[in-house]
């Protein structure tokens, strides 16, 4: 869930602020619904809800962040994500400090990654989420991956260097999936008659 603003500026393709800039965030009764509402409707005891602030990326800063995880907390959320566009973890840091509720707090070191993970243990942050980088490195590979292709026309000297087939299928599941379609499709599936006989 993202209470984050509702408008930014766009510039170079992302949405971000300016320096100095406040941006309007939505209201926090909204988002306090939403958590409410997901909680209300919870099947599994696995589920949790992260509610997310993005009062330091909209300019607002600490007091506005506080209280708006706390409403969240209240809410019914089971953790907080704080996030911070800085390049440092300032103010991630000061939140974690001011935070007084038992919910684990979450951090989104994107921009501010060359601070030691001791850091953010040390602050018992619960949770890093390393955002978009599998992403980011798979579209790499593809990149390269497809111009050397380009380059050879020909798949025969990247064999080597990526993922199996095999892989593939494992990480599909295909045994269960056989499995289930034996134990669940049992005998040949009937042939359809052509359209025109």
């Amino acid at each position: 869930m993202d209470a984050g603003p509702r408008r930014r500026r766009v510039h170079g393709g992302r949405h971000q602020r300016a320096d100095g800039d406040r941006q309007p965030l939505a209201a926090v009764d909204g988002f306090c619904g939403r958590i409410r509402a997901a909680k209300d409707s919870q099947r599994d005891p696995d589920f949790v809800v992260v509610a997310r602030t993005e009062a330091f990326i909209a300019g607002h800063g600490l007091a506005e962040a506080l209280a708006r995880a706390h409403a969240y907390a209240d809410a019914g959320a089971d953790a907080i994500l704080i996030h911070s566009a800085k390049r440092t973890p300032d103010e991630v840091l000061s939140f974690k400090q001011a935070w007084d509720r038992p919910l684990p707090v979450l951090a989104v070191p994107t921009k501010y990654c060359d601070t030691p993970t001791a850091v953010f243990r040390r602050h018992q942050f619960a949770a890093l989420i390393w955002a978009n980088h599998l992403l980011r490195s798979s579209i790499a590979a593809m990149q390269a991956t497809a111009a050397q292709i380009f380059a050879d026309e020909s798949v025969c000297r990247i064999e080597s260097a990526i993922a199996p087939v095999s892989e593939v299928f494992r990480l599909q599941r295909v045994d269960e999936l056989e499995s289930a379609e034996e134990r669940y499709l049992s005998g040949p599936a009937p042939l359809l008659p052509a359209v025109n006989q």
